[in-house]
């Protein structure tokens, strides 16, 4: 890293120009990205609900509706001239196929409004709905006569209106976020061109990685979800990476190095951190490729091209700017915020390692209590109907509207296909379906494939425990033995959110194994240490377990969701717990590399345990606290959302930041290194084996607690005593013997 650090100083403007066109081709492709952003995707492609929509995409089944209110008063002629002129104008869009009256549309309320309901036959299934959707809420507020309000529904509006809210929300997110990211860096390191270096790297690397993912979906299908986990992701990280670095140079400006020295330090030290802390990220994102799930799958593309490009930005990037800003932002003189933050952290860490075991104790009882609710996630999870949407929602009117005539189940019904034409056997399905206490009534439907619909109007709203448990029925209950091998499948919106929770579910487990694993494999081979691997392995799963719990509490209660803003209670959507689980633990390892690594090098040099978790904890708890405060800020505004899924993003990942730069950096991770001691940098060496052959045969006890380290024997020319002295739990520093140097012991070790 010191010589890479060098090559890029020694072309700097090579540097700048390359990273300003790069910049400029990321904006071209992400200004398109909106455009092409596919709706849904939640449930796999090979989910029977996915197999339905595929089969109904060329049948005459309405795929929306229109609601049409009249005002009162109008005259009946007047009411029908005005539905005629909306269902030409519902007919002219290039996606409608068919446009017909629902039966019995009589006035809601005597004396009241009148309401037709339209419905609307579309082309090219769930995608073809959300674009003719797309298509008539715009143009029908303009083809309706005055006086008459047009509402368009159905599960591609809805899904089209999540497109469009979701855009809005990242804009807001946006809006109230970057000026607290900005306010946080002016308070971290008190200069305005040392706060808006960070932001600038992170705002540039969002673009890049947008334009990256702007670029394949001309050839990839691209969830809505993938413009706002990309962008919190990608400003979060790429503020944070930047700003540890940038806080490094400052730091070994202050102690009298030129800045381009600092630079090649800072990149020797805090540069290797944060590049082994994004792979770490990025493969920890990459572990959400195994759900089976688009819109998963897309939005962990997204995070890992932003990730890529924050990474690339801040080690490749931030240097040259570093160095071109020079003492603007490097400043020598001692920050006096910074100076009082580091004796406080002092005092904390030297508080927390002589009260070590009682620190760990409670943490770990405060975690454990935080993650109880998290046995209730799996009823918790499921896709919220429209009753989610904000009350302005056209979409949520029109679904008020058509429900009050007809009852919410008529409009969102669970359909049966059949692979057969054969009528005994459609006949035989259909009094099965029908004798079941919790269906209203079963109309049959025969597709050009040969296949057969049978549309099932259920007694409840399609989004309730209820209906769920029809589809369960319909799935694998008396149907399945009636029909005697026919084969068949059970969609709709009930069904799709059904197989969108399982699919989630399903993939949880081995996201969760290879997350186990990367971090383990990758933190082993960074630090070089057994233990603090299996450590952070551990303090992972009390983070997460703490998280989702926290989550459930704050979603599924009356209190929570007052507390965050919602409308009340909600169904958790499947695509936030698993994303939660990626994101906290690469977030979590992004701070451990960070911590540990400036713990690992004071204990290079002194040897002494307590002294190097004092000292990683005094020096990295600020920049660690303002990274926190800046993804924090970052995921308050996606907490603001209207959207239920964006909100618990937000809180989520909120929460999950707070816990992990508190309770987990503060306490556990100081206390659990202070209890296991020198233990925490065992790495089996051949110096340390043959130390302990050695030791073995000449049946020599365990070094005395006050005896002088190997280190301190080496440097004063002891090496035979210091041989005899090795610890199995600490090997030889090879550098330090090579360098003869004289590790002190800190005064710190010695305050405790």
């Amino acid at each position: 890293m010191e010589r890479l650090a060098t090559a890029l100083l020694a072309h700097r403007r090579l540097v700048v120009g390359g990273w300003l066109l790069l910049c400029l081709l990321g904006g071209a492709f992400a200004v398109g990205l909106p455009g092409r952003i596919v709706s849904g995707g939640e449930a796999p492609s090979s989910s029977q609900s996915e197999v339905v929509a595929r089969a109904l995409a060329h049948s005459a089944l309405p795929a929306l509706f229109v609601a049409v209110e009249v005002p009162a008063g109008a005259a009946p002629a007047g009411g029908a001239h005005a539905t005629t002129l909306v269902s030409q104008a519902v007919s002219r869009v290039p996606e409608v196929t068919a446009v017909s009256p629902m039966p019995n549309t009589k006035p809601l309320r005597p004396g009241g409004a009148r309401v037709t309901v339209l419905n609307v036959s579309t082309r090219g299934g769930t995608d073809g709905a959300v674009h003719a959707a797309h298509l008539l809420s715009a143009a029908l507020p303009k083809e309706a006569p005055d006086g008459v309000v047009v509402h368009v529904g159905g599960f591609g509006a809805y899904r089209d209106e999540l497109t469009v809210d979701s855009q809005r929300d990242l804009e807001r997110a946006e809006r109230v976020g970057i000026p607290i990211v900005l306010v946080v860096l002016l308070l971290t390191f008190g200069s305005f061109w040392a706060a808006g270096l960070p932001l600038a790297i992170a705002l540039s690397a969002l673009l890049m990685g947008l334009g990256a993912v702007g670029a394949a979906s001309f050839f990839l299908p691209m969830s809505d979800f993938v413009t706002n986990s990309a962008s919190m992701i990608g400003l979060a990280l790429g503020v944070d990476y930047a700003m540890f670095l940038l806080q490094r140079v400052r730091e070994l400006n202050r102690n009298g190095r030129s800045v381009d020295d600092s630079i090649r330090q800072a990149m020797r030290t805090t540069g290797t951190a944060v590049l082994w802390s994004g792979i770490t990220v990025l493969l920890a994102e990459a572990t959400l490729l195994l759900v089976d799930s688009r819109s998963i799958r897309s939005a962990a593309f997204g995070m890992v091209m932003v990730t890529l490009l924050a990474v690339g930005t801040a080690v490749v990037v931030a240097p040259v700017l570093i160095s071109l800003l020079g003492h603007r932002i490097a400043a020598t003189s001692r920050h006096r915020a910074a100076s009082t933050s580091s004796r406080a952290w002092f005092r904390w860490a030297r508080h927390v390692t002589r009260r070590a075991p009682a620190w760990l104790v409670a943490s770990v009882l405060l975690m454990l209590a935080l993650a109880i609710p998290v046995t209730k996630l799996h009823s918790s999870v499921s896709i919220a109907g429209t009753s989610s949407l904000p009350a302005q929602s056209s979409v949520r009117q029109a679904y008020s509207l058509a429900a009050e005539r007809y009852g919410t189940p008529a409009l969102s019904p669970v359909v049966v296909l059949l692979d057969s034409h054969d009528r005994p056997t459609v006949a035989r399905a259909a009094g099965v379906i029908a004798d079941d206490p919790e269906v209203a009534g079963v109309a049959v439907q025969d597709l050009p494939n040969g296949a057969t619909a049978l549309v099932v109007t259920a007694k409840t709203d399609p989004y309730s425990s209820t209906a769920r448990d029809l589809v369960g029925r319909l799935r694998d209950g008396a149907l399945s033995g009636t029909l005697h091998g026919v084969p068949y499948q059970v969609g709709g919106e009930t069904a799709a959110a059904i197989d969108a929770s399982d699919a989630m579910f399903a993939g949880l487990p081995k996201v969760g194994l290879a997350l186990l694993l990367v971090v383990g494999l990758l933190l082993l081979f960074a630090l070089r240490s057994v233990f603090l691997p299996l450590k952070a392995v551990v303090l992972v799963v009390l983070s997460l377990g703490a998280s989702l719990g926290s989550l459930v509490l704050l979603t599924r209660t009356n209190l929570g969701a007052h507390l965050i803003g919602a409308n009340g209670p909600q169904d958790i959507h499947p695509i936030v717990p698993i994303t939660i689980v990626a994101i906290t633990v690469a977030l979590s390892t992004d701070y451990e590399v960070i911590l540990i690594s400036r713990m690992a090098e004071h204990y290079k040099r002194t040897r002494d345990n307590r002294a190097a978790v004092i000292d990683g904890v005094q020096h990295t708890g600020s920049v660690i606290t303002s990274a926190a405060a800046i993804m924090i800020a970052v995921f308050s505004g996606f907490a603001l959302a209207d959207l239920p899924p964006l909100k618990q993003l937000g809180v989520g990942l909120g929460v999950a930041v707070f816990l992990d730069a508190t309770v987990v950096r503060g306490a556990l991770v100081p206390a659990t290194m202070a209890v296991m001691g020198r233990r925490n940098w065992w790495w089996p060496s051949r110096a340390a084996l043959r130390a302990r052959g050695e030791r073995t045969i000449a049946g020599n006890s365990a070094q005395p607690h006050d005896e002088p380290a190997p280190a301190q024997l080496l440097a004063t020319g002891r090496a035979a005593e210091a041989q005899a002295h090795v610890d199995p739990y600490e090997p030889l520093d090879a550098e330090l013997v090579g360098a003869g140097a004289t590790p002190t012991r800190s005064a710190v070790s010695g305050a405790g």
